[in-house]
């Protein structure tokens, strides 16, 4: 009889075109991940001794604050695993707020033998990895930096936070506390600005941490920059990022003046493109900016951010 695969964790309305809801932890994968999981399962038919000999897949973590580069360092990893051969195939990928052990070894379960990757910006449950090495293949933590008043900005811009100095803080000190928690268990720590600037370098050294190849690095960049960015109700629930999120991104990576409106370059029209520029909303004040530098001096201090 052919075996059968578990659906427990597909997300229903996904199925069905539907558009689900901001925070849904279930399973959104594309045709393109579909097809990859599924080479991968007939592949292992011609395994004589197939390189899993524990229960569970490894597991990546992505941690770190909004708007620090999680969401690009997130699909990095699930389309290195598509992309790149690996010895655990595809992984199923999930947003989940709050980790525990039952949790994610149910979610291990689901993908039979193949990894899982998970954004997430909590601290999870203590005993959350307990069996993770001794049944799985253990799990690996990448993390995402920024300065935090750049963060801020941005969540400003974006109409994510209100712009209240306690309301901000208050938020700030529960972002580092996670991060802080995540990055004691990192394998790798990425700058935001590296990853704009030199993305397929950090892909290589993203692949190398892994342990796989990186000979699609260039394709898998090419194709991070053009995932859509989802629905005005909410994020992309395949790639997990914001409308605004990309239409900030998008932004920064044009030139544009300022008035909002892009400038062509080197008279070149069929390199101009149309874009919505977010309007200039409230920015921190110069005073809000040190008291913010201030309350986390030491993890600006770490990265150089002056």
């Amino acid at each position: 009889m052919e075996e059968t695969f578990p659906k427990l964790f597909d997300c229903p309305d996904y199925l069905q075109g539907k558009y689900c809801h901001a925070l849904c932890n279930y399973r959104h994968q594309t045709e393109e991940e579909n097809q990859a999981i599924e080479r991968y399962r007939e592949s292992l038919t011609f395994r004589v001794h197939p390189k899993q000999s524990k229960r569970f897949g490894p597991v990546y973590i992505i941690a770190g604050p909004e708007r620090s580069g999680t969401s690009w360092l997130f699909n990095a990893v699930r389309l290195l695993l598509i992309h790149q051969e690996s010895s655990f195939g595809p992984a199923d990928s999930y947003r989940l707020n709050h980790i525990t052990k039952s949790d994610i070894e149910t979610r291990l379960i689901e993908a039979c033998g193949r990894p899982l990757v998970v954004r997430t910006m909590r601290i999870p449950d203590s005993d959350w990895a307990e069996t993770l090495d001794t049944s799985g293949h253990g799990y690996k933590v990448f993390v995402a930096h920024r300065d935090l008043r750049d963060v801020i900005d941005d969540c400003l811009t974006i109409g994510w936070m209100k712009h209240n100095l306690g309301v901000i803080l208050s938020r700030l000190k529960a972002y580092m506390t996670a991060y802080e928690y995540w990055r004691a268990l990192a394998t790798g720590d990425f700058r935001y600005e590296n990853i704009h600037s030199e993305p397929i370098e950090q892909i290589k050294h993203l692949a190398r941490l892994i342990g796989i190849e990186s000979s699609h690095a260039e394709h898998i960049a090419l194709e991070i920059n053009s995932l859509r960015p989802g629905q005005a109700v909410g994020p992309d629930q395949v790639t997990k990022m914001w409308p605004a999120q990309r239409v900030i991104e998008t932004s920064h990576a044009k030139d544009v003046d300022n008035g909002g409106n892009e400038t062509k370059t080197n008279g070149n029209d069929d390199n101009v493109t149309t874009v919505v520029v977010v309007p200039e909303q409230a920015k921190l004040l110069e005073s809000e900016r040190k008291k913010i530098r201030e309350a986390h001096s030491e993890y600006h201090d770490r990265y150089g951010y002056v």
